[in-house]
């Protein structure tokens, strides 16, 4: 008796030691070191160093960026941001703003009366903190729990300070107010061990507490429904088409289309990117003048795309070459700035680094496009038209019928498959912001 005794303890043991998750917070600290070994970007989070079965698709540069002097008379930001200099090119809100013409959106109002949620994993306890001082910094509004802008929904216990989540938490948070500075955000924190630790934490981001059906599980109290959904992240094995229904949800769900290029020859396939109720969002590199008017946009090397070997070829795909896949779903469906050799400058500080960093990857094309649909979305409600349910349908109709008029056409670039004219596996249709086209998304069906 006291054998068996003997053996249930120490089974006992094994299983809470086995349950016990060690977190890795060193992961940021390597990278940035590479980086500076390296001379060149590298990615925070390849899938060896992932922690739970979702990767972050954040690079960085090795470069950091002190405010020193006072700020840029011409954008106000501090006088590191939208120029080549010491420690290599950081855009800043201003830059990407102006690039893609936010401000022309008629009626955009910077995303007023949108919520944009963005699904993120481990907890970031000072990530308000840290986009207090961002938005101090660069001349952007207040968004805090204070003023009803930041909502923090938390579903893990685990603090991501170094994991390399807080940085990307910090490239979602920040880039997504820059685009759509009067839109509400809901950060979930979603749990990166639990076996539905991503559906969960979507489902609840597009639908707020207490309506998804998961904030019981949680015990989390309420939060805002987000009218568009940010998903800076991938699966670290590949796509599980069980999880399809889970990203179903009536609300543009955007996806990064993965860092390590052209797949499944470089990467495995990109999901949930290639879920077809989902858009995915693919990377390029950015170039403007000294106005920050956009010079050029090529397609970044870095950019996953290809074609999918389990999703079939949806419906509202096919036309202008999106059908290069069929029978399977082509991606990416659009893109946006992510080379990190034309990336950003995000602030982030806690025990492990403080102060202004490079980085990019399509962890910052997603967080971006994601301020530009809000801005899209709040045009087309002042025009009395609805919100965006799906972005896909309108943006694959609009390529079809007057591809020009909407889209940015990048063709030029190369991950592994050549970028050209209208769609391609590098960058998918292009651009959103094509001539006068942010004046003219709010009037798709």
């Amino acid at each position: 008796m006291r054998k068996l005794l003997l053996i249930s303890v120490i089974v006992l043991l094994v299983c809470q030691l086995g349950f016990a998750q060690v977190v890795n917070r060193n992961v940021t600290v390597n990278a940035i070191a590479a980086a500076k070994a390296l001379g060149r970007p590298v990615p925070v989070m390849p899938a060896s160093v992932a922690q739970g079965k979702v990767r972050s698709t954040v690079w960085v540069t090795g470069h950091s960026f002190a405010k020193i002097g006072k700020p840029s008379i011409t954008t106000g930001e501090p006088s590191f941001c939208e120029g080549y200099g010491l420690g290599g090119y950081p855009f800043c809100p201003k830059g990407v703003q102006t690039a893609y013409s936010v401000s022309q959106i008629l009626n955009a109002n910077g995303g007023a009366g949108m919520v944009i949620a963005i699904v993120d994993f481990f907890a970031y306890p000072s990530a308000e903190a840290n986009l207090a001082q961002f938005n101090a910094d660069m001349g952007l509004p207040p968004c805090t729990t204070a003023n009803g802008c930041f909502h923090s929904v938390v579903l893990t216990p685990y603090d991501g300070s170094g994991t390399g989540w807080d940085v990307e938490s910090m490239l979602d948070l920040e880039y997504a107010h820059a685009m759509a500075p009067n839109a509400k955000i809901v950060y979930v924190q979603g749990d990166p061990y639990g076996a539905n630790g991503s559906t969960y934490a979507e489902n609840i981001a597009a639908f707020g507490c207490p309506a998804s059906a998961y904030c019981s599980y949680y015990g989390v109290g309420p939060s805002p429904a987000g009218d568009i959904v940010s998903n800076s992240w991938t699966y670290t094995y590949g796509p599980d088409t069980g999880d399809d229904p889970y990203y179903n949800l009536g609300k543009p769900l955007l996806f990064a289309s993965g860092d390590y290029s052209a797949f499944p020859y470089y990467e495995v396939e990109s999901y949930p990117c290639t879920a077809t109720t989902v858009t995915c969002i693919g990377g390029t590199s950015l170039y403007v003048n000294a106005s920050l008017q956009r010079t050029s946009e090529t397609g970044w090397s870095g950019s996953g795309g290809g074609c999918s070997g389990v999703e079939a070829i949806p419906a509202w795909q096919g036309h202008n070459g999106s059908g290069v896949c069929s029978p399977n779903r082509a991606a990416p469906d659009i893109s946006a700035i992510a080379d990190p050799n034309t990336g950003v400058a995000i602030f982030i500080c806690n025990a492990y680094y403080c102060g202004y960093y490079g980085v990019g990857g399509t962890s910052l094309a997603t967080p971006v496009t994601a301020g530009l649909v809000a801005d899209i979305n709040t045009a087309r409600v002042s025009f009395a038209k609805p919100k965006f349910t799906f972005l896909n349908t309108g943006a694959y109709a609009a390529a079809y019928g007057n591809y020009a008029y909407f889209y940015y056409d990048i063709t030029s670039g190369y991950n592994g498959y050549y970028a050209g004219p209208q769609f391609d596996l590098v960058t998918g249709l292009g651009n959103l912001t094509g001539k006068n086209a942010a004046n003219r998304f709010f009037g798709l069906p």
